[in-house]
């Protein structure tokens, strides 16, 4: 029988730069900090979380 694994997890952004720490507590893994850089996303080289970049128009606000 085969495991099914579920997609990474998908979190937006409105900073190129992003850090990321897994589930947190005991399941987690060491902190890092992450940057987009030119593209428009990153993925976590631990847990596989995508950070993706979020685009703001002009009615919102930082």
């Amino acid at each position: 029988m085969s495991q099914v694994t579920s997609p990474p997890e998908i979190i937006e952004s409105i900073s190129r730069t992003v850090s990321c720490q897994g589930e947190g507590g005991s399941l987690g893994h060491p902190l890092v900090y992450l940057n987009m850089g030119e593209n428009n996303w990153v993925e976590c080289p631990y847990c596989d979380r995508r950070f993706i970049l979020k685009t703001l128009d002009d009615s919102q606000e930082i």
